[in-house]
């Protein structure tokens, strides 16, 4: 038994299909997908239509991510002020724009965590970001992971949502994050996924790193005209899948800071074009 474990695709299709052509190479056969399939990266029709390929050819369990709750919430007319061009919402509004019907029907039918029971193997549970929020997190090794752990009533919890790949045990539970495959940090930038190894009766998680063609992810930004949607935006996504570093954290909070002083006000995808083109200015970007 071996289960391929995907999180964090982020429309990143040549990430994604490096990684399943090598998870189907080392015996993979079934898929568990924790979330965030699209957003960030260009033509996310490509991932879907992948995604679909693998669903119809493999068992496979699909929970959401935040970034599904982003779309199926601007569906249903949430005010989120998306526009473009914008790097606070034009590459969420551009990838809304490449969704079908039947895709975000696909993302409504999810749940947003999940538990797993194989005939002969303990049951695990998995999720996005936390057990009941996309947008939860418990980083590996932090207070708020012990805590998790501590209250788990199973041995092992799968998740996403961090882009930080690991294995963290404490009081004989085990967390495993599967990383990104598609907007990874660390490992300069290459993808991430997971191999769940059913071994005498006992679950054995791989991590893996995988090297792929990152220039023509990188190049599919600007031919696709993402970058004139979502400006700064795609530039942080650009270093950091040629990098493995995050730097949209950086920029964000820099931006924010600039607006505030400026007497701004308000959640960060309101945040003014201008301030996130000064911070990026001094970023080097």
């Amino acid at each position: 038994m071996k289960i391929g474990v995907f999180a964090d695709i982020h429309s990143n299709y040549h990430g994604f299909r490096a990684c399943y052509n090598e998870a189907v190479k080392r015996g993979v056969n079934q898929f568990l997908f924790l979330g965030d399939y699209v957003s960030d990266c260009a033509y996310p029709e490509k991932t879907m239509e992948l995604l679909y390929h693998i669903r119809d050819r493999y068992p496979c369990t699909f929970i959401r991510g935040n970034r599904e709750d982003y779309l199926l919430n601007h569906q249903k007319g949430a005010e989120d002020g998306w526009i473009t061009p914008s790097s606070a919402t034009g590459g969420l509004l551009y990838t809304y724009e490449h969704m079908t019907k039947e895709d975000l029907e696909f993302f409504e039918g999810m749940r947003i965590s999940g538990r797993m029971q194989m005939k002969g193997y303990p049951e695990f549970q998995f999720c996005h970001g936390t057990m009941d929020n996309t947008k939860g997190v418990f980083h590996l090794g932090s207070e708020s992971e012990k805590e998790v752990l501590e209250k788990l009533d199973t041995d092992l919890i799968i998740s996403g949502h961090t882009h930080r790949q690991g294995i963290y045990k404490y009081k004989g539970k085990t967390h495993v994050n599967a990383g990104s495959v598609g907007v990874p940090w660390d490992y300069n930038g290459d993808a991430q996924f997971c191999i769940l190894h059913g071994e005498n009766g006992q679950w054995m998680a791989e991590l893996i790193q995988l090297d792929y063609d990152k220039a023509l992810a990188v190049k599919e930004l600007y031919d696709s005209h993402l970058n004139e949607k979502a400006r700064i935006w795609t530039k942080l996504v650009e270093k950091t899948l040629l990098t493995g570093r995050d730097y949209s954290r950086v920029c964000l909070t820099a931006a924010l800071e600039k607006w505030e002083r400026n007497g701004g006000k308000g959640s960060w995808y309101i945040l003014p074009e201008q301030y996130w083109e000064e911070a990026a200015d001094e970023m080097g970007l």
